[in-house]
C-alpha cells in the first residue's frame, strides 16, 4: 500500500479554482493568472506557457521524461460550481479539469522528491476544437518516454485506444415557395435532411466497433409559412481502427452528390490503438495494484490528443478519474475520492520510472 497523501482540501481547492474560470475553446487565455498561482501553491517552481496557450508545470530533473496531458478547454455550457457530499460538480469537473487536477496534485507531491525523471503536467488548449494544442507539440517535436492522457476512464481503466473523427460541415440550396404548397416548392432543409437520412442508414452503428453518425447543428428557415431557400448543418463521424477518413470522406461525397447538397471538411482525426503491453500501460497496471486497485483495459468510443500525441511516443494510454458519460452534460460531476486515487496513481508510475 502507498504511503502516498494527497487531502481532500487540495483536491477542492486545486480542481474548483480551475473549474471557476469558464475557458470553452478560444478562452483558455482567461486561464493564465489561476494557472499560476495554482501551481505556485501546489509547490511548482518552473510553470509556463507556449505561444499557442497550452500551459505546463514541471518537476524533477534527468534523462527521461514523463508527461501527465490533459486540456484546460471545456464544451460550451458554463454551469455552476458546487461542491456537495463529497462530488464537485459543474463544466469540467470530468472533461477534463478533474483528470488535470488530479495529475497537477500529484506533480506537487512529487515535487522535491524526483532524482532521475522530469515530470511535465500539460492543461492543452483546443481539445474540444480543432486539437491545435496536440498538433503544436507534435509540429515542435516535442519528446517523452511516456505519455498519459488525463481524460475520464473510471479512475482505474486504462485506454489504450480511441475512434477516430470527421465533422463536416453541410450546406444547401433551393429555390423555396409558399408553405401552402409544398409539392411545387423545393426546400433546402429537405435536402439536408434526405442527406442526413443517408448518412444515419449507412453510419448508424451503437457501439465501439462500428461507424457512428450524429447530426450536431441544423439552421434552417426564417418564417412559419415560407418554405426554405438555405440551409446548413454538422455532421460528426466517429470511427474505430482500421477504418480510414479518407473512406469515410469518400462515402460522404457520394451523399452529398445525391442529396444536391455541398459540404466542407472541418476536422479529420485518425483512430488510434495502442498495445496493451506498452510501458505507460504496464506502469499504471502496476501502479493500481501496489494501491489494492484493480486495473481494466478500456476502449474509448471518442477521441482526444491521444490520436495526436501517439505521434510522440508509442508508450501512451489515457486514465482519469470520472464518468464519461457525464461528459459534456449539465450533470457534470467527479467524486472528491476518485481525484485522490487519480492522483495517487499518477504518483505511483512517476516514482516508479524514478526508480527504475
Amino acid at each position: 500500500m502507498s504511503s502516498v497523501e494527497i487531502y481532500k482540501e487540495a483536491v477542492v481547492s486545486t480542481l474548483v479554482q480551475l473549474m471557476e474560470v469558464y475557458t470553452p475553446p478560444g478562452e483558455e487565455r482567461r486561464l493564465e493568472r489561476t494557472w499560476y498561482r495554482v501551481c505556485g501553491d501546489l509547490g511548482y517552481r518552473d510553470v509556463w506557457r507556449d505561444e499557442v496557450g497550452n500551459y505546463f508545470a514541471a518537476v524533477g530533473r534527468g534523462g527521461r521524461t514523463v508527461m501527465l496531458v490533459s486540456h484546460v478547454d471545456t464544451v460550451p455550457g458554463e454551469l455552476r460550481v458546487k461542491v456537495s457530499e463529497g462530488r464537485i460538480s459543474g463544466r469540467g469537473a470530468v472533461d477534463a479539469k478533474g483528470p488535470l487536477s488530479a495529475m497537477l496534485l500529484a506533480g506537487g507531491y512529487l515535487s522535491d522528491k524526483l532524482k532521475n525523471v522530469r515530470l511535465i503536467v500539460a492543461g492543452l488548449v483546443d481539445e474540444e476544437g480543432m486539437g491545435s494544442g496536440a498538433k503544436k507539440l507534435v509540429e515542435e517535436g516535442v519528446k517523452a518516454d511516456s505519455i498519459i492522457i488525463g481524460e475520464p476512464t473510471g479512475t482505474v481503466g486504462i485506454a489504450v485506444s480511441y475512434r477516430g473523427s470527421v465533422s463536416v460541415k453541410v450546406h444547401a440550396r433551393a429555390q423555396g415557395g409558399h408553405a401552402s404548397a409544398p409539392y411545387i416548392a423545393e426546400s433546402a432543409l429537405t435536402k439536408i435532411l434526405k442527406l442526413w437520412n443517408l448518412v444515419e442508414h449507412e453510419f448508424g452503428g451503437e457501439r465501439y466497433e462500428e461507424i457512428t453518425s450524429a447530426l450536431t447543428t441544423l439552421h434552417a428557415g426564417d418564417w412559419i409559412s415560407r418554405i426554405p431557400e438555405k440551409a446548413e448543418g454538422t455532421l460528426n463521424i466517429r470511427f474505430p481502427h482500421p477504418y480510414t477518413s479518407k473512406e469515410i470522406i469518400s462515402k460522404l461525397e457520394q451523399f452529398v452528390k445525391a442529396s444536391d447538397c455541398e459540404m466542407e471538411v472541418i476536422d479529420i482525426t485518425e483512430p488510434v490503438v495502442t498495445s496493451v503491453g506498452n510501458a505507460a500501460a504496464r506502469g499504471l497496471q502496476r501502479a493500481m495494484l501496489r494501491l489494492g486497485l484493480k486495473p481494466k483495459i478500456v476502449k474509448k468510443t471518442g477521441t482526444s490528443d491521444m490520436n495526436t500525441l501517439v505521434a510522440v511516443t508509442p508508450n501512451i494510454v489515457a486514465c482519469g478519474p470520472g464518468d464519461s458519460t457525464l461528459a459534456h452534460t449539465a450533470m457534470e460531476a467527479v467524486e472528491i475520492k476518485d481525484i485522490i486515487t487519480a492522483a495517487k496513481i499518477y504518483t505511483e508510475f512517476a516514482r516508479e520510472i524514478d526508480s527504475a
